[in-house]
């Protein structure tokens, strides 16, 4: 949450009654209106010219060109990977017809195709103007129509209206098989910004069911108009759809509401009417996944979270009650199988971290377990196609029921590493089933998680249970699972670097730790570094076997051997005072560290003060007072010609510097200025001359890039004007040539660069669509080679040599 809430930070509007879809549409029409730049080939391109798709596939680089066809004539840049690692995944499908080939979807990475059975992936939706693939529903009449609903609605909102970090753009629809995608115009309105999940219906294809953050809406006509069929102004909206699959006149529910009360509804003639009974509503319902049993329609499943902090305040949105219904889902048919007050510890953690909570059983000391809870967030129940009594539920992992919900049992091995053999990475989000599973030779299930893609072929074997089912898992598991990353390059990068060489490269990741690839490796060859959220990296340009990475709220970690083991770096800094969203954090969620290019053992790192070590991190020393405005560090930037000269940005809109840095301490005022109001995300030298600085920021409603001739005293934007400015769109970094102060920019729609100090801006032709580009980093390396590296939140690593 903690993420989600930065994220979201550092988006919203900073004026009041701005109109976030009107704002968002603008922002990617006027990038389709921009001139495009290959860096690759130092072109300028047309606006009106189709985009290069480019993805790999195993060693082999792969480039769809819209101008034409299939092409070899790449102006775009290379993909890195990785394609082994994956990353959050709420979408997967199998083709109704042809069974070996499946679509997913990373909800920042758009949507994927696998035509060999999952064995290798690409990208079939950078036709979309928004990647953030939620819903993906399949005409099981028309194959080739198939509608994608945009934008991630889970998160929690503090100010409604503000907008969360992965916005969507509405519907869009494929008509040939994804070959080319069109938004539902009708859905270009503040209803459709998170579209949650999507029905077809069961008599006629034509009409469609949306879940979205304002409520549930119905088209008769294929998605060229829609009505409301119920509306909410509950925290989350409406979250999940359950359609029976016999009735002609579709029989739907929708469940609605999250950190509020939530409610299951039931339209008993979707098709026909706005009619809709409240069948399951109990206190401190939280979000609410619904499921319906295929082999037998009446029996229905609702796994509930809770707001309420319940037995021993273990259990806000963890489990409230997992529910059954034997009448069709009707009101008054449903019964609790199970509740956080069950006398077996293990049924109450289905949306619990179950390692964590269950420490102590597996002996460790007395006051170990935890309880991390995350049912706002991993909340997914389903039921085995052939047997309505097998149940199939998940928080942070798997679990199985073979009584029809009244006990549970572990289902996978919990790993954060996606290549771990047998097991399945953390925090799930979705299963489907082989559409020939019989529970007997086809036994196969697939699962997306924040890891991305596993696959089991023995979904029916033994669970592990009883009071130390945590400790056994790896030998009491017996359903097995293997990853189907391949190709799959959806990964969330929040910070990464090449190595001087420019061969290798690493970054720290959503969930999925600090990956580092190489290009002998290739794309499928990555393996991941320390654990949990990965943040920020350096690596020594004199010894590139010292490195460093972090997790989450700055826990810096450094190894002297590659990383092949870390130790902890960060004496002196002080300690964490809050991990969660109020006043009291003293650091972001991905708190910035960098390397001095002087001095390869002295480094910076921000939170609440400015931190410096000159002994490799073996301690830190605090080097200013405290942020202005209550403020946290949210970048950094060293002079690259006097490491004296430090500026840092933080996430109230302040810069501060000062020009005697290196003998800062705690009781040091740095000077202040304050560009505009809002998340400052990076700061930036122009090597060339150092009195330009460049500031980026990342709300909507303002300019987005300033500069300053005088090293940071007074600032303009520029961010240009007119047909040739910059869209309002979240700017997340900058990097300037050294040769020749060309700048790219970082945002949430892609890659911007321009030629004359931003003046004007062009949109660089990447081959990854409009994905958000966190970070970026330009080197010359070894051999004398300039190359600029992109690390995308949604489709993993690039690079270009720069001509």
């Amino acid at each position: 949450d903690a993420a989600a809430h930065d994220a979201q930070a550092r988006r919203a509007p900073i004026r009041t009654g701005l109109d976030l879809s009107t704002v968002y549409d603008r922002a990617a029409e006027q990038r389709d209106r921009l001139s495009r730049f290959s860096s690759r080939i130092g072109r300028t391109l047309p606006a009106a010219a189709g985009r290069t798709s480019v993805w790999m596939n195993g060693g082999q680089t792969i480039a769809t060109d819209g101008r034409v066809s299939p092409t070899s004539l790449f102006d775009a840049w290379t993909p890195l990977g990785p394609g082994n690692i994956g990353g959050r995944t709420r979408v997967i499908r199998y083709h109704p017809s042809r069974h070996t080939t499946l679509f997913a979807a990373g909800v920042s990475g758009g949507i994927w195709t696998s035509d060999d059975d999952g064995g290798s992936w690409r990208p079939m939706g950078d036709g979309l103007s928004n990647l953030a693939v939620n819903a993906l529903a399949i005409d099981p009449r028309q194959p080739d129509v198939m509608y994608a609903g945009t934008g991630e609605g889970y998160f929690r909102e503090e100010i409604r209206g503000t907008g969360l970090p992965l916005r969507g753009s509405g519907i869009f629809v494929t008509r040939d098989g994804g070959s080319t995608w069109q938004r539902l115009s009708s859905t270009a309105t503040d209803d459709f910004l998170w579209v949650n999940d999507l029905e077809i219906g069961v008599g006629d294809s034509r009409r469609l069911y949306a879940a979205t953050r304002t409520g549930v809406w119905r088209s008769l006509d294929s998605g060229q108009t829609w009505s409301p069929l119920l509306s909410t102004s509950v925290r989350g909206g409406c979250l999940d759809l359950a359609m029976r699959p016999v009735e002609q006149d579709d029989t739907l529910f929708a469940s609605c509401g999250s950190y509020e009360q939530a409610t299951v509804y039931r339209f008993a003639r979707a098709s026909a009417t706005t009619t809709a009974d409240v069948v399951l509503r109990e206190a401190n319902m939280g979000r609410t996944s619904l499921a319906i049993a295929p082999s037998r329609p009446d029996v229905m499943y609702a796994l509930a979270a809770s707001n309420d902090p319940g037995p021993g305040g273990h259990y806000e949105q963890g489990l409230l009650a997992v529910y059954r219904s034997d009448g069709g889902g009707v009101a008054g048919s449903w019964q609790a199988r199970v509740t956080n007050t069950d006398p077996s510890k293990l049924n109450t953690l289905l949306l619990t971290n179950a390692g964590s909570a269950m420490a102590e059983e597996c002996g460790a000391p007395a006051g170990r377990n935890s309880y991390p809870t995350m049912g706002w967030y991993n909340n997914v129940i389903a039921v085995d196609p052939r047997d309505p009594d097998r149940v199939w539920a998940a928080g942070v992992q798997w679990f199985r029921s073979d009584d029809g919900g009244r006990t549970w049992g572990i289902a996978a091995q919990q790993t954060g590493n996606p290549g771990a053999p047998d097991s399945a990475h953390v925090d799930q989000h979705a299963i489907t089933f082989h559409p020939e599973y019989d529970g007997q030779s086809n036994q196969i299930a697939i699962i997306g998680n924040d890891g991305g893609l596993a696959r089991t072929r023995n979904a029916r074997a033994r669970v592990a249970s009883g009071t130390r089912a945590t400790c056994t898992v790896s030998v009491s598991v017996e359903v097995k699972w293997e990853s189907l990353n391949r190709d799959y390059g959806v990964t969330q990068f929040y910070h990464g670097l090449p190595y001087p060489d420019g061969t290798r490269y690493f970054g720290g990741a959503q969930d999925n730790s600090t990956p580092i690839g190489n290009d002998e490796a290739g794309s499928n060859g990555w393996r991941t570094l320390i654990g949990g959220d990965g943040g920020y990296v350096a690596v020594n340009p004199n010894n590139p076997q010292v490195i460093y990475g972090e997790t989450q709220w700055a826990n810096v970690a450094k190894s002297v051997d590659g990383g092949i083991r870390f130790t902890s770096a960060i004496a002196g800094l002080d300690p964490v005072r809050s991990s969660g969203l109020g006043p009291d954090a003293n650091y972001l969620f991905i708190a910035p560290f960098v390397m001095d290019p002087a001095d390869p053992n002295r480094l910076w790192l921000g939170g609440e003060f400015l931190y410096r070590t000159t002994n490799a991190a073996a301690l830190w020393t605090k080097a200013s007072t405290a942020m202005p405005d209550g403020g946290l560090v949210s970048g950094i930037a060293i002079d690259p010609r006097d490491p004296d000269h430090v500026i840092a940005a933080t996430n109230k809109g302040d810069i501060v510097s000062s020009r005697g840095a290196l003998s800062a301490t705690a009781a040091t005022t740095w000077d202040v200025t304050r560009p505009r109001d809002g998340w400052l995300t990076s700061v930036a030298f122009d090597p060339r001359n150092t009195s330009i600085v460049y500031a980026t920021y990342g709300n909507f409603g303002g300019p987005h890039v300033y500069r300053s001739t005088n090293a940071g005293s007074a600032w303009t934007s520029t961010d240009g004007a007119g047909a040739r400015g910059l869209p309002d769109i979240p700017v997340h970094c900058i990097v300037v040539d050294p040769d020749d102060s060309r700048l790219y920019l970082g945002t949430d729609l892609g890659v911007f660069v321009s030629l004359d100090s931003g003046v004007s801006w062009m949109v660089e032709e990447t081959g990854f669509g409009p994905a958000v580009t966190e970070w970026l980093a330009l080197i010359r390396d070894s051999s004398g080679r300039k190359r600029l590296f992109a690390f995308t939140h949604g489709r993993g690593a690039w690079r270009v040599d720069l001509r």
